[in-house]
């Protein structure tokens, strides 16, 4: 029984959010040699969409009509300004229904935002673009974001992270659908990984580091961050502050949802990778440089919050050779 796709676009959306998973189901189709997955676009009305990059789309279906085809899977592509579209009461409802009626559902980078929008999230495990993981998880504290994932399932719900993560996602459905072997063979043909070895918040880019809290918090923040090379712990940060330790973990919660022990940790590995990414200096001397006890230590924090170790984020990201 071929599987029907649909893959909803909004004004502005991101070209590869809707390509790149359409690709990999279409090649399902080539590596087979025959018609598994029909492959639509779906438009909120008749007129084109104008994608973020300026290519237009002329949709096969429109999110609304009546006598839709039964859909196996559907899908919300991500937009770079889906932040701001206003969805009204109407296409709310009517990708609820849609979702509803399909045997899987779910959304490719930013387009969880309507998902969530839509009261499809609640209670469920889903992911994001690392860039909008927060915004979700603020606007629907009711669903479980996780910004490291590149997709998750939940029951019939699927999410991709950023971008090009919905080829994983779709990559995930065919070996759901066709198999593991045909699923390899499908990303060795597109010259992609078939289960990739990272999570995606390796990719994230969040620039200098940000003070937040209150002045005084503000004022801790910059003091370690302006000295990472020393040895600080929760213990000399109270004390800096001359406040306990449950009066600073009260303080880092309440205004910033982290302890400090993991605010700490996440300035050092934020550190590290500037010194990774710009400079040729041994890994032993950026654990050195960035308040890590050792390499071993570096290496840990490295693996608990990117997925990888120093050595393979630098072979990721090398210094520039200028």
């Amino acid at each position: 029984m071929v599987k029907n796709i649909v893959v909803l676009a909004i004004p502005g959306v991101q070209l590869l959010d809707i390509s790149g998973p359409l690709d990999v189901f279409a090649e399902a189709n080539t590596r087979l040699r025959r018609h598994v997955y029909q492959l639509q676009v779906m438009a909120l009305n008749d007129q084109p969409v104008v994608s973020s990059s300026g290519v237009r789309l002329l949709a096969d279906l429109f999110l609304g009509e009546e006598n839709l085809p039964p859909i196996d899977t559907f899908l919300i592509a991500g937009a770079p300004g889906i932040s701001t579209f206003r969805a009204d009461p109407q296409m709310l409802s009517s990708i609820q229904k849609l979702a509803q009626k399909s045997t899987r559902y779910g959304s490719v980078c930013s387009g969880a935002l309507l998902l969530g929008a839509a009261g499809l999230l609640d209670g469920k495990h889903v992911t994001t673009h690392w860039a909008v993981a927060d915004q979700l998880a603020q606007d629907f504290p009711l669903a479980q974001v996780n910004a490291d994932a590149i997709f998750l399932s939940d029951g019939r719900l699927r999410t991709a992270a950023g971008v090009t993560s919905g080829l994983d996602l779709a990559l995930n459905m065919v070996e759901e659908d066709l198999g593991r072997e045909v699923a390899m063979s499908v990303a060795a043909q597109l010259v992609m990984f078939f289960k990739r070895p990272c999570g995606q918040l390796q990719f994230s880019r969040h620039g200098k580091a940000s003070l937040s809290g209150r002045s005084a918090l503000q004022d801790l923040q910059r003091w370690v961050m302006d000295s990472l090379h020393s040895p600080h712990n929760v213990q000399t940060m109270a004390a800096h502050m001359g406040i306990s330790i449950r009066h600073l973990t009260r303080l880092f919660n309440q205004e910033i949802n982290l302890t400090p022990a993991e605010w700490l940790e996440q300035q050092r590995i934020a550190r590290a990778r500037q010194l990774l990414e710009s400079t040729e200096i041994a890994v032993k001397q950026i654990a050195d440089e960035c308040g890590f006890s050792g390499v071993d230590i570096l290496r840990r924090a490295f693996m608990r919050q990117l997925k990888v170790t120093p050595s393979q984020y630098r072979r990721f990201y090398p210094p520039s050779a200028t």
